[in-house]
């Protein structure tokens, strides 16, 4: 029988420019995960968008049982990431999360999009089919289900479903509509829970066909 490869990567920070963040890997490998994030978000306040540090914080807030934040902090490793490494290894490490909480259909697209990136990462690969095997079981299992049940409410949001949506309300505030009507949708392609934040995909879409409107016609 296959098991997961569930091991979470860990990015050593070894520059004597941020003290802060040494001291969270320090205290990361001691198993002092409450010290190693305190440490970590003083390295943020010096430098907010350094990847390596975001990419550390979001596996000690996963070792803490913060998931929600977890994947968030590590989404924004991932997008703040200037090469292809650190970018696939939080891919890798958000489709492992996923994963792990069962959360198939997003962890498919992170495990590959990590594989697009490294693609001799054996672990992704390995964890991609399993994840990917265990889609197509609920697809199977679901349709089942539609033939004896009627259309149901969109239930609560996942973890991953309020990571995003945060993500969109950013982009929504710096009037980024496109961009955050295209997450919300790719979310819902792998995640059915983005639907409890259907009203927000309708208005976001409308106000961005009115931007469009107005663009055209200046």
């Amino acid at each position: 029988m296959k098991f997961f490869v569930w091991h979470i990567l860990f990015l050593l920070i070894l520059g004597f420019g941020n003290p802060e963040a040494r001291k969270g890997n320090e205290s990361f490998k001691k198993g002092d995960y409450e010290a190693a994030k305190d440490w970590y978000y003083q390295a943020l306040e010096k430098d907010p968008e350094n990847a390596q540090v975001l990419f550390n914080l979001g596996n000690t807030l996963f070792e803490l049982g913060e998931i929600e934040e977890s994947i968030k902090i590590l989404m924004q490793a991932q997008s703040l990431g200037e090469d292809s490494e650190i970018k696939s290894k939080a891919d890798y490490n958000i489709g492992t999360i996923l994963s792990k909480t069962e959360q198939w259909k997003p962890a498919v697209k992170h495990l590959r999009s990590a594989l697009e990136k490294n693609p001799s990462d054996t672990d992704a690969q390995f964890n991609y089919e399993l994840a990917l095997r265990k889609v197509q079981e609920e697809e199977s299992e679901q349709q089942q289900n539609d033939q004896n049940q009627d259309q149901e409410p969109p239930p609560n949001p996942s973890a991953y479903a309020m990571a995003v949506k945060e993500q969109a309300d950013a982009l929504v505030e710096q009037s980024r509509y496109q961009e955050a009507q295209t997450l919300m949708q790719e979310a819902l392609e792998v995640d059915e829970t983005v639907r409890y934040y259907e009203s927000f995909m309708n208005r976001i879409g409308a106000v961005n066909e009115i931007d469009k409107k107005r663009g055209s016609n200046e």
